[in-house]
């Protein structure tokens, strides 16, 4: 039942994955209720003993009214939701492509509310599709407390809201018809992507001298210096040198189409090149169109009579192949990706031209980029600030010296820095601000946000835009939302990729991929001096702000209280301190839509916060994600239970914050508490309930399940702090519902596992790492006794488990109950390393292990080796480093078993080994490393073949 339950609501904010999960899910529930009804009529009519022909009648009745009821209902949302999927989510794509135009952007406001509260409708009743499941499942209650939970499921039904949402449905989308907006095309408006051409549209170019003068260079215009080697290329790469492409990268307005402009229009380049082509590639890559448009400027006139590619492309590699050519492939979009083939074959055609030939293509992607060519990416950065203020000066007063006024000279410097270097957004302000040179406009330009002004179709933020409307529709979500945080705000990957599956909007496993996606399109960069920390560019930023105007809404100050969209559903609050705690609440009251609010500000003293997130949870009914500073808060409000569809807890502040209520385990739908800045003492008994529970991270203790198929369990490396989640803690946690192939636990504070019972987890695993715990002086990760393993070879406790990896337990003293061929049949690779106290291993019974193919054993000086050590035939790859107590590897008195053929074999510093299976048959083994074992004299060390040692610790 588990799979269809959860995949009733999946993808976009928990729609479903396919048509049959509805009608699946009510196929199980439906008899259960039936069931449960009948049992409560026969109780409420005084027992079936008792009951007249007329009360069975009516029974009869109320069940057939139930049935219908019920069949009505799984219509109902069927219909909802494949509207949605395969209507609604298109039109609203169709639409956004044409939102500059007040037509197409009243109704795309209109069908987004819609289609937003029919998401959260579905999401109501996955809700209560979890509560059933989980409620069902427990074997420990009785049959009148199962009946009651399908009783509520039936009388959570709101017939109301949904014919409601039906017709709301149903009403959009016949007008979107009567408009023909459902056959909008999804490609750009020339009125907003007017075609280019070579031609300079601009009276003079400033700056930029470096960057012409570095592209002509690595267009061959400028030959090297005499004297400096140049490296002969491969058979691959002498092929793309016949015709090498070069790259301009940058985000939308940085000035790639002028700077490819400038360089056409160079004397040096044009006297190079004996031919100079410019093609508007757009959104719209097709190779014929671009193959004709290419032979019409080599002066073929009967390219356009044929649509055959073939033809083309002969007629292309003919005419090419006695010309010097520059093609320049102007503003090329991803559409490209789409056809990779088509890329590759219309360059191999132009191939044929001659030597020195040219390709230089502009672009806003990277993955474009990476496609056209493997190297010599040029990215376009944007202006210095001293060029870009004469620019901007020539754009605002028609003159780069400075003006009479200066006032307006003062307004204008602090309007510099919203430019962040983009020619184009010096022009959009430059326009806006030339229209009225009086003060107080100037001064209403500088003080209103970039996105806030009204701009032309070919300003700033409609070329950036087009970045975005380019996007895939989940796409576009995770980045309209990024609006929910303010400029200069630093991101990290991971809490992003929470936030996004939180929403609805990916999947976990394509969360990651996601945000790299975006940021290979421009729209995250690198944080200065922080790894693995992004930042957005503030005009990326207030193209956010724009395409999310309605959905997003950010508080900075008290007066933007009344400029709240009326239909806002993800809200941030960073004030100056001045908004009270009552006007938060009554904002709540106001907004109840809400799917995001944000408030990390500290209400220190403040005797209202408490009230105030009590009444957000019981206000805010459509609530998935919830952040807020607890820092004056002692406990959470039992009311938290009524937030049923939050997914995201983040609770920040240092606090003394101690537990979470008992209620917390109603909400089905809890996938993330980031907690970080709170020492959790205990958790509540039926926190297992959380069945959508990927992660908590508190200040003692990380758990985290990744991508549905690796558990990992992490405790601070050095904190002795006695709040630190123990043992018996970790049992209150939510036991896996998915088959679990990989678990991770890094500096458990414990002295054993001896207490973990979880063999659905245990049966599926496929990898296991164990490392950091200190404390740890056995390893035992079931009830399983050795005697029983010993006796019974068919116990297979990790029947799955492929692989493990211990290292750092500094106390661990045996793995002799642990690693056993009966606990785990199908173990590939063995890593145990820097356990320094470790004296026991079962090396005596490594060669049952019949599918062990790497093993890896270093750092363990105390290792007390007595036994002989044995090896599998199936072994590949032997590592041994610092393990002075290992003497010897002999398989001889195994009887008939074969050696195993390795191919890596590394012995290092072991100096009391004396034997290694007569070191094998060394000359077979490509890998061999073998150094500092002086009672090794089967062989002459140091010797080396091919050294590489790659074990995964």
């Amino acid at each position: 039942m588990d799979r269809y339950v959860f995949g009733i609501l999946k993808g976009a904010a928990g729609l479903a994955a396919d048509a049959n999960a509805f009608h699946e899910f009510f196929k199980w529930v439906k008899p259960h209720i039936l069931a449960a009804t009948r049992t409560q009529r026969q109780v409420d009519s005084g027992g079936l003993a008792s009951a007249s022909a007329g009360d069975n009648r009516t029974a009869a009745q109320h069940q057939i009214q139930d049935e219908d009821k019920l069949e009505k209902l799984e219509h109902s949302l069927w219909a909802i939701q494949t509207t949605i999927t395969s209507t609604m989510y298109d039109l609203i794509d169709r639409l956004e492509w044409q939102s500059h135009k007040e037509t197409e952007a009243r109704h795309l406001r209109q069908i987004k509310d819609v289609v937003y509260d029919a998401e959260d409708l579905l999401d109501e009743y996955n809700y209560y599709a979890l509560k059933v499941k989980v409620e069902a499942s427990k074997n420990d209650l009785g049959q009148d407390h199962r009946h009651k939970t399908f009783l509520e499921f039936l009388d959570s039904v709101n017939f109301s809201k949904v014919m409601e949402i039906q017709d709301r449905l149903k009403l959009v989308l016949d007008q979107s018809k009567d408009l023909d907006l459902h056959k909008t095309p999804k490609k750009f408006d020339r009125l907003v992507r007017p075609e280019t051409c070579r031609v300079l549209d601009e009276p003079k170019i400033f700056g930029r001298e470096k960057e012409l003068e570095e592209l002509k260079q690595m267009l061959g215009v400028h030959q090297r210096k005499r004297g400096r080697p140049v490296a002969r290329p491969t058979t691959g790469e002498a092929r793309r040198a016949e015709l090498p492409v070069l790259p301009i990268v940058g985000m939308g307005g940085v000035g790639k189409t002028t700077m490819a402009q400038q360089i056409c229009e160079d004397g040096a380049v044009q006297k190079h090149f004996g031919c100079i082509i410019w093609i508007c590639v757009s959104d719209e890559f097709e190779v014929n169109r671009l193959t004709k448009e290419v032979l019409k400027s080599l002066g073929e006139k009967n390219s356009q009579d044929t649509d055959s590619r073939d033809t083309l492309m002969v007629n292309l590699r003919d005419r090419v192949k006695s010309k010097k050519f520059f093609l320049v492939l102007d503003d090329m979009w991803d559409d490209v990706l789409k056809d990779e083939k088509g890329w590759r074959t219309f360059h191999r055609a132009l191939s044929n031209g001659l030597e020195g030939s040219k390709i230089l293509v502009t672009t806003r992607s990277s993955k474009v980029a990476n496609l056209v060519s493997n190297s010599n990416h040029y990215e376009l950065k944007g202006l210095q600030e001293d060029i870009l203020w004469n620019f901007f000066k020539l754009c605002a007063f028609g003159s780069n010296s400075s003006p009479n006024n200066p006032d307006l000279e003062c307004i204008g410097r602090d309007i510099l820095p919203k430019l962040k270097g983009s020619p184009l957004a010096a022009k959009t302000l430059g326009r806006l601000l030339k229209s009225n040179l009086s003060i107080e406009h100037w001064e209403d330009i500088s003080k209103n946000e970039l996105w806030r002004l009204q701009q032309d179709e070919t300003d700033i933020l409609p070329a950036l835009r087009l970045s975005y409307v380019y996007l895939p529709q989940y796409m576009k979500r995770c980045f309209s939302i990024c609006a929910l945080f303010p400029k200069d705000h630093i991101f990290e990957k991971e809490f992003l990729a929470d936030i996004w599956v939180a929403q609805g909007y990916v999947e976990p496993q394509d969360a990651s991929s996601c945000f790299d996606d975006l940021a290979n399109r421009s729209f995250f960069q690198h944080a200065a001096r922080q790894n693995n920390k992004y930042v957005i560019h503030d005009l990326i930023h207030d193209t956010a702000q724009l395409v999310s105007k309605d959905e997003c809404f950010i508080i900075q100050h008290v007066s933007d209280l009344a400029k709240i969209p009326s239909k806002v559903r993800h809200l941030s609050i960073s004030t100056d301190g001045n908004i009270s705690c009552e006007q938060l609440v009554y904002i709540c009251t106001q907004h109840k839509k809400l799917r995001s609010l944000v408030c990390k500000k500290s209400y220190r003293g403040r005797k209202g916060v408490a009230p105030m997130i009590d009444r957000w949870f019981m206000e805010l009914d459509n609530i998935r994600v919830l952040i807020f500073n607890l820092s004056t808060v002692q406990e959470l409000p039992k009311s938290i239970a009524n937030s049923k569809h939050l997914r995201y807890l983040g609770l920040f502040g240092s606090s003394t914050f101690e537990t979470l209520p008992s209620s917390v385990s109603l909400m089905y739908h809890l996938q993330t508490i980031n907690a970080k800045d709170c020492k959790f003492k205990r958790y509540p008994e039926r926190l297992g309930n959380l069945i959508s529970l990927n992660k908590i991270i508190s200040r003692g203790f990380r758990y985290i399940k990744n991508n549905f198929d690796e558990l990992y369990l992490s405790w601070p490396e050095r904190n002795n702090d006695e709040t630190q989640m123990t043992e018996e803690q970790i049992k209150l946690l939510p036991h896996p519902h998915w088959n679990f192939q990989h678990l991770i636990i890094e500096y458990y504070p414990g002295e054993s596992f001896s207490s973990w019972h979880w063999p659905d987890l245990l049966s599926m695993l496929t990898s296991l790492r164990v490392t950091g715990c200190k404390n740890i002086q056995s390893l035992s990760l079931t009830p399983i006794s050795v005697s029983e393993a010993s006796r019974n070879c068919t116990v297979e406790v990790f029947s799955s488990l492929s692989k493990v990896i211990i290292n750092r337990c500094d106390a661990l003293l045996s793995l002799d109950e642990f690693l056993m061929p009966a606990y785990m049949p199908a173990l590939k690779s063995i890593v145990v390393d820097a356990c320094y106290q470790l004296a026991s291993l079962p090396v005596d019974q490594l060669h049952r292990f019949s599918r062990l193919e790497e093993l890896g054993i270093s750092a363990c000086p105390e290792l007390n080796m007595q036994r002989i050590m044995t090896l599998p035939s199936s072994l590949q790859k032997l590592c041994l480093w610092n393990c002075p107590s290992i003497e010897r590897i002999d398989n001889s008195h195994l009887g008939s078993s074969p050696a195993p053929q390795l191919l890596g074999l590394h012995l290092r510093r072991c100096p009391d080994l004396t034997s290694v299976l007569g070191v094998i048959s060394l000359p077979e083994i490509g890998n061999v490393s073998i150094d500092n074992c002086p009672k090794l004299t089967e062989i002459q060390q140091p010797f080396r073949r091919g050294y590489a040692c790659n074990l995964a610790y």
